[in-house]
Formats: C-alpha cells, structure tokens, sequence
C-alpha cells in the first residue's frame, strides 16, 4: 500500500480528566515493592477462627459491647473502601503514577478485609445476628443505647462522605490524605497493641492482621508524601495543618476517646453509653487497650508525623488531648476539612 495515499480521519480530542488513553506513569521502585508486599501478605477473613468468638463465654453485656464497637469502627474501616474506590477512580483520571495506583489498589483490597471483620463482628454479637449495624431491634435500656449511639456515629460518617466526595474538585489527592499517614502510624501501634491484650483468639489474629496492613499503609503514605510537599504552595501547607488536626479529631472517636463539640455532633447521652460499652468491650476479652497507652500511641505517631511536615516547613497543629504544642487551628475550621482515614 502506497504511504503518499493513506488518509487517515482523527478522533476527537480526549477529556483529560478522562481514564483514557491508556498508559502507566513512571514510578520509582519503593511503589513496585509495596505492591509485590501486599500481595504476598494477603489474608483471608474467612480462614481465621471465629467459632472463638461465637462459642465464647460472654455475658449478653459483653456481646453487645464487642458488636457495638465494631459498629462503631465501621466508620472508619466499613466506609473504607468505597473512599479508596473513589480516589482511586480519581487517580486514573489524573494519571497518577502506575506503582501507586497499584499500592491503592491493595489498600482497597485491605480495606474489604477489615470491612468484613466488622461484618462478622457485629453479626456475630449484636442482638439477632442482623446484617447490618442499625438492622436490629433495640430492647434493654442498654441496647437502646448502643443503638441511638450508632445512629448518630452514622450521621456523622454521612456528612463526612459528602465532605469527602466534594473535596476532590479542591484539593490535590496527596494533599487530602495527609491526615491518612498519621491515622495509619497510630493505627499501626494501637491494633498491635489490642491483638495482644485480646483474650478472644480471632481478634488476636484479627488485630495483628489489620497492624501489618496499617504498616504497609503508612509506608505508602509516606512515599506520598516526600513526593509531594517540597514544591506546595503556602495554601495546600496551611489546608494540611488544618488536615492534621481534623484526622485526630475524626478517628479519636473509636480510636482514642470521643470529642464531642469538635466537628462530632453527638447527644448528651453519647458519652456515658459510650463508655460503659467500651469497658464492657474490655472485659469480654476485646483487647481494648488503657486510655493511657492511647494516648501514648497518638503522641508518639504525632511526633513521627510532625517531624516529618516540619521539614517541609508546614506547621503541626497543637494537639492539647496528648500534650503537644503547635499551630492553634479553630474549632469552626474543623468543619471545612475533609479528613482521610
């Protein structure tokens, strides 16, 4: 066939918010190794020993309890995976680097795993073996409790989504999961630390579990990190301090203590509820650690964290709950920030 004679028609131009073309960006070896890690350390929820968990000898307070805080979590890690889904749709539309949209292809598929933890969790434990959270029915003065505490933990995972969804049109995808590397550092510590206080064999299992993933995350994170802040603007450092503040807030919930006031719209009841489930919790064999050692958990992933924002000259928000100094971000700038978990 003659060259001189092809003529040859050209689609039109592509969005460039679109997933097409095709391609995968460069990235550097340590996002290609994440990947190969997370594969090899794949878990399956289904394999462990639950039979320990129904069989265990639980009063019915200590039962409910266990599921209660499970429905709790899933904020944060039943909610997880279709926010990853989301940024990792964001990502393909962004050409972001091929080794991270793998890594968060992995942190996706974590996620599902500790999503049906709290799905075993909480249908193992909670009155009727329902499937979900609030699809039961309430009887005890304590289950109606539980109950209304979960309503509102859920009213306000709703306004985070929406928050969450939105802030895509405004932030970059690195600089919105700042909060997540502090979120994961800290988890790192406190859910090692559970899965060896738990006395219920499949949360030893469990926690220990769901730490090297958090591990793996962080290391991800991290990664993004260092890529990102040497070039920011003065804004994107001042949303990030803000960002850092409002992720301690959020997972202080389940992860910490509850702040009622700061961004958490709860009832004057939530607390005393709260906190005779999470004792009843502990005592069933939950693994649940002393306030203390969260605290000290916190701090020390806040003092890894800090130094590591510092050095791109972004300034670390004051934490007064774990006694450490810093920026003093408004409570009123709680409600504009789109925390990651």
């Amino acid at each position: 066939m003659n060259e001189n004679s092809l003529k040859f028609s050209f689609p039109p131009k592509i969005d460039p918010l679109n997933v097409f073309p095709i391609s995968w960006p460069e990235s550097p070896k340590i996002t290609y190794d994440l990947f190969a890690l997370a594969k090899a350390q794949l878990w399956d929820p289904e394999t462990l020993p639950w039979d320990t968990l129904r069989d265990a000898k639980l009063s019915a307070e200590e039962r409910l309890a266990i599921g209660y805080w499970f429905s709790i979590l899933c904020i944060f890690d039943a909610a997880a995976p279709p926010v990853f889904a989301h940024a990792l749709i964001e990502m393909f539309k962004n050409k972001e680097e091929d080794g991270v949209r793998k890594c968060f292809s992995t942190i996706l598929r974590d996620e599902l795993n500790h999503e049906e933890i709290c799905r075993k969790s909480t249908m193992i434990c909670l009155p009727g073996n329902p499937f979900g959270p609030l699809e039961w029915t309430p009887k005890t003065a304590l289950e109606k409790g539980a109950y209304n505490n979960i309503q509102w933990a859920y009213h306000n995972g709703a306004r985070y989504w929406e928050g969450y969804v939105k802030a895509f049109d405004k932030y970059p995808f690195a600089v919105m999961f700042t909060s997540f590397l502090m979120g994961e550092v800290a988890a790192t510590t406190l859910f090692s630390e559970m899965g060896k206080a738990a006395s219920i064999p499949v949360y030893r299992e469990v926690f220990k579990l769901v730490s090297r993933d958090e591990s793996r995350h962080a290391r991800m994170a991290l990664y993004l990190t260092k890529r990102t802040f040497p070039n920011l603007p003065q804004e994107q450092k001042d949303f990030i301090t803000k960002q850092l503040r409002a992720g301690f807030i959020f997972l202080s919930l389940i992860l910490f203590k509850p702040f009622p006031g700061k961004f958490w719209e709860l009832p004057d009841t939530f607390l005393e509820y709260h906190n005779t489930l999470q004792d009843a919790a502990q005592s069933g064999g939950l693994g649940i650690i002393s306030l203390k050692a969260r605290e000290d958990a916190w701090r020390n992933a806040m003092l890894k964290v800090k130094k590591t924002v510092e050095a791109y000259g972004i300034e670390f928000p004051a934490m007064p709950e774990v006694g450490l100094t810093g920026f003093e971000v408004a409570e009123e700038d709680l409600e504009t920030i789109v925390p990651v978990f």
